[in-house]
C-alpha cells in the first residue's frame, strides 16, 4: 500500500507509519480538536489478491463494529470509522507501550506472577466479548498491547466472529484465519468453531510466557500444523521444569485437543487462573484439601475485629479476627473467608475471588483481585489488584452486593 503520510482521513492527519497486518496499515495520527494522538488503521477499498473487494470491507466493517460494541476496560477503545478515497479506516486509541510480544524476549520466560497479571485481565476481556457473542479468533502477543506493565489491552478484531448471527461466513474457501502459532485444531482443519478457541489461544500465550517457546514442535510450517492435529502438547514442566504444579492441570485443559474437553467457558478457565494466584501468593497450591478450608490463613490474627453489614437490610454477616479475609464464593474445596454466595452472590456478579480485605502496619486496606464486575470503594472502582486504604463506615461494593466496612475493638 502506498505510504499515506501527511494524507488527512475523518480529519486526522496520518503523521508516522507505526505498523502493518495484512492489507492493513497503522498510522499515528493527531486529533486537533481534543488534543490526543490516535492510531488509525487504514486499508485499501480496491480488491486484494485472493480477497474480493466486498469481502475484504466487510471484514474491516465487522472490526469496527465489533470494538465498537464491547466497552471494557482491557480492550482497545475505538474512536470512529469511515470510507473516503478509495480507503477505510479505524480511529482507535493510539497506545505508545507496544505490544506483549515487544516484551517477550527470546529465550527468556515471564515469572508466574508476571504471565498472570497479563493472562488474567485479557482472558476477562474475553469472556466479555464471549457474553456479547464475539470471537477474537486471532489472539497472540502481538494483539495484546501494553500501555502498562499490569495493564493489557486486546485489539485487532479484525477477524472476530459474531455468534448467532445472520451474518455470512467472511473466511474464503480454502483460507485459514489467525495466526497458525496460536490456532486452535479445528481453525486449522476449517471446522466448526465458537469461543473455545480463544480458550485455546490464551492457552498457548499462557504457555509461551512461562517457558518462552511455544508447545508444539516441527521441522517445517507443515509438521508445526500437523503436529497439534496428531500429539498433545509437550508438558510446560519439560519445557520450564520451575513452572508451579498448579499450571500443569490448567494448561493441559485449556490445549486439549478436542473442544469439548477443554474449558467450556472462558469465565472458568479465568475463574481457574484467578484461583491459581491466590494459591500460589500463599503457598497453598498441592493436592486436594480433605476439607473445606479457607484461601486464608486464618491464624493471622489482630485484636480489632472487622465486620461487615449489608447496607440493606443491616444484617452483620462477619466479624473477625482474622488480618486478611478473601471476598467471593465458595467453589468445590475452596471456600472465602467472606462467602457471598449465600447472599445471591452469583446472581450479583461476584465472583469466586473477588477482592480481599489486609490490614498492614495498623492500616485496613481493600484489594479487588481481577474480579469481572469490579469493586468498588464508597462508590468508586478500584482498579484490579489495585489496594487502597479504607476506613470504618465506608461503603463497598462487590459487583452488586453492598457492605458497610465496620472495625470493633
Amino acid at each position: 500500500m502506498e505510504d499515506l503520510i501527511g494524507r488527512t482521513f475523518g480529519g486526522y492527519e496520518l503523521k508516522e507509519h507505526v505498523g502493518a497486518g495484512g492489507v492493513a496499515s497503522i498510522y499515528k495520527g493527531f486529533d486537533d480538536r481534543l488534543s490526543r494522538w490516535v492510531a488509525i488503521k487504514v486499508v485499501p477499498i480496491q480488491s486484494s489478491s485472493g480477497t474480493t473487494e466486498e469481502t475484504m470491507l466487510a471484514r474491516f466493517r465487522l472490526e469496527a463494529q465489533a470494538i465498537a460494541a464491547l466497552r471494557h476496560r482491557n480492550i482497545l477503545t475505538i474512536y470512529g470509522y469511515g470510507e473516503e478515497e478509495g480507503y477505510a479506516y479505524i480511529v482507535m486509541e493510539f497506545v505508545p507501550g507496544g505490544s506483549l510480544k515487544d516484551r517477550m524476549e527470546q529465550g527468556k520466560f515471564f515469572g508466574w506472577e508476571q504471565a498472570l497479571t497479563v493472562i488474567i485481565p485479557v482472558a476477562q476481556a474475553l469472556a466479555f466479548a464471549h457474553e456479547h457473542n464475539i470471537i477474537h479468533r486471532d489472539i497472540k502477543p502481538a494483539n495484546i498491547l501494553m500501555p502498562q506493565d499490569d495493564w493489557p489491552l486486546l485489539a485487532d478484531f479484525g477477524l472476530a466472529k459474531m455468534e448467532q448471527s445472520a451474518r455470512p461466513n467472511l473466511t474464503m474457501p480454502g483460507q485459514v484465519l489467525g495466526t497458525m502459532a496460536y490456532a486452535a485444531p479445528e481453525q486449522i482443519q476449517e471446522g466448526e468453531i465458537d469461543a473455545r478457541i480463544d480458550i485455546y489461544s490464551v492457552g498457548i500465550v499462557l504457555y509461551e510466557l512461562l517457558t518462552s517457546k511455544l508447545p508444539f514442535e516441527g521441522e517445517t510450517s507443515f509438521d508445526f500444523l500437523m503436529a497439534r492435529l496428531t500429539e498433545p502438547p509437550r508438558p510446560v514442566k519439560d519445557a520450564n521444569a520451575d513452572v508451579p504444579d498448579i499450571f500443569v492441570p490448567i494448561l493441559d485443559k485449556a490445549l486439549a485437543q478436542d473442544p469439548h474437553k477443554r474449558y467450556q467457558t472462558m469465565t472458568e478457565f479465568c475463574q481457574d487462573l484467578i484461583e491459581a494466584r491466590f494459591k500460589l501468593r500463599r503457598g497453598l497450591q498441592g493436592g486436594p484439601q480433605e476439607t473445606t478450608t479457607s484461601v486464608i490463613d486464618t491464624a493471622q490474627l489482630t485484636d480489632t475485629k472487622l465486620s461487615l453489614k449489608l447496607s440493606r437490610s443491616g444484617e452483620q454477616i462477619i466479624k473477625s479476627s482474622q488480618s486478611e479475609l478473601i471476598v467471593g464464593r465458595a467453589h468445590k474445596k475452596s471456600t472465602p473467608d467472606i462467602d457471598l454466595g449465600p447472599h445471591d452472590g452469583a446472581k450479583a456478579g461476584v465472583s469466586r475471588q473477588h477482592a480481599r480485605f489486609i490490614k498492614e502496619n495498623g492500616t485496613w486496606y481493600l484489594e479487588d483481585l481481577g474480579s469481572t464486575n469490579g469493586t468498588f470503594l464508597n462508590g468508586g472502582r478500584i482498579a484490579p489488584n489495585k489496594k487502597m486504604a479504607i476506613k470504618k463506615g465506608d461503603k463497598v461494593r462487590f459487583g452488586q452486593i453492598e457492605l458497610e466496612f465496620g472495625l470493633e475493638d
